[in-house]
């Protein structure tokens, strides 16, 4: 093998090595026209590999960008290669976003990756990011507080992306480049060091390199140590997830008492930071739960915690809806969002079967008055439970006797006659609506929950 051709046979050997495609695959391949791009083009090309490229104009740099379009679509052309482009208003978006340009273009540039994927049946996107760019993420990432999962830097393999230059430093690319004469275009604001990461590839790194000659190899062996050690740690906080993670009806819930003190905020990190919660957050969950802070809320984009004594309840932001449900007659089935609630109307005889099930309720029809109300638990409710002697009690306190988590609380539904509560679904039925001696008819009340309605 020579030199010249020594990326070239690598990098067959990388994409090889991480499984990243075969040659039949379809893949759709983000060229900017730059030199990395450009090569890994022609080293796909060259392996005869079923390639697609992609375009985009940011207009970020007027008549360069538009010169920059025209090579690459001569390129493609050139090449026989199927060719795609659009063009983007990038500083508006980041506007109307209000976002920075350079993350304007990232999100502008994957959504319609994942457009022409679809709309053309690409199995995997092509990115030319390589060993210089793997050290400036995991630096950028340490910066942003990212965890040892920020010190793995970018996968080779990550879903539907493949980074097969990943391992290729950006002097080799170079190299290569000006060896087998690949023409490329060159970016002018990459040498604005207004941006993070060129401000860290042109000033940062050059200077520690001149104290420390070996910085970028020894940064690339140990992102190699940390993307191990990450992985062998993510298997052991899931398991500890599984071990702890509950889940009844809607509610998904964690014991997190059960987890090893020195390690819950890992793991409860670990489970939550993909519903947008961050590590100073999930920090107060674990000091809430130890100072017994039940009912409070936490809060991500969609998503909530609530703080349940001992667990942590994970629910959507959205809350139940509040609206009332108007009951007008016995033969009227009543469905709401989850479950329903059927009524009969039964006559008593000497013997009374009263129903074991939290479910059912029998009330009696004498004392009931239509229309009914079904609504959700308001604060200030009271009713009179059944055996407290007639005892009235707010239902605020019934919840808490109950150990009703704030999530089951938000979710209660309440039967009312007159305003007074008859029944609250699924659990106690009021005492002044009880089955007594001089009853003669039963409202008989079943209540499905989850049922399919």
């Amino acid at each position: 093998m020579t030199d010249k051709d020594s990326l070239f046979e690598r990098c067959l050997a990388f994409i090889e090595m991480h499984e990243l495609c075969t040659s039949q695959d379809a893949l759709l391949l983000a060229v900017s026209g730059g030199v990395d791009s450009m090569v890994l083009n022609e080293l796909l090309y060259r392996g005869g590999y079923n390639i697609a490229i992609a375009h985009c104009n940011f207009q970020m740099r007027d008549q360069d960008s538009r010169e920059d379009e025209l090579f690459v679509r001569s390129y493609a052309d050139a090449n026989n290669i199927p060719f795609h482009t659009i063009t983007f208003d990038t500083r508006r978006f980041a506007k109307e976003e209000k976002i920075g340009v350079q993350e304007a273009a990232r999100t502008l540039r994957y959504r319609w990756f994942s457009q022409v994927m679809e709309a053309n049946n690409y199995r995997y996107l092509v990115v030319a990011h390589h060993q210089d760019d793997q050290i400036e993420t995991v630096m950028m990432n340490i910066g942003r507080g990212a965890g040892i999962y920020g010190l793995q830097g970018m996968m080779p393999k990550r879903h539907h992306i493949i980074r097969p230059l990943l391992f290729a430093t950006k002097s080799e690319i170079r190299n290569y480049a000006a060896e087998h004469q690949i023409n490329s275009r060159e970016d002018s604001s990459n040498a604005l060091n207004k941006y993070r990461r060129n401000y860290l590839r042109n000033v940062l790194i050059p200077a520690i390199e001149t104290r420390l000659p070996t910085f970028r190899k020894r940064m690339s062996e140990n992102i190699a140590i940390w993307q191990k050690s990450a992985r062998l740690l993510q298997g052991f906080l899931s398991q500890q997830i599984t071990a702890n993670k509950k889940i009844s009806g809607d509610t998904i819930f964690l014991e997190v008492e059960n987890i090893e003190h020195s390690l819950r905020d890992l793991v409860v990190y670990e489970w939550l930071k993909p519903f947008g919660f961050n590590y100073g957050q999930v920090l107060q969950m674990i000091e809430s739960l130890e100072k017994g802070n039940s009912g409070k809320f936490f809060f991500s984009h969609k998503n909530r915690i609530i703080i349940d004594r001992k667990n942590l309840i994970l629910a959507s932001l959205q809350k139940p809806a509040s609206s009332k449900i108007t009951i007008e007659s016995i033969d009227q089935k009543i469905f709401l969002p989850n479950g329903f609630v059927e009524m009969a109307l039964r006559s008593l005889g000497a013997q009374v079967e009263f129903p074991v099930q939290s479910t059912v309720a029998l009330l009696d029809a004498q004392k009931i008055n239509f229309p009914l109300t079904l609504r959700r638990w308001q604060k200030g409710d009271h009713f009179h439970p059944l055996g407290l002697q007639g005892k009235s009690q707010k239902v605020k306190k019934y919840f808490n006797n109950r150990k009703m988590s704030a999530l089951e609380k938000e979710n209660q539904w309440i039967l009312t006659s007159s305003g007074e509560i008859c029944w609250l679904l699924g659990e106690r039925i009021d005492h002044r609506y009880r089955i007594t001696e001089a009853s003669k008819y039963a409202l008989k009340i079943t209540w499905s929950p989850d049922a399919a309605c």
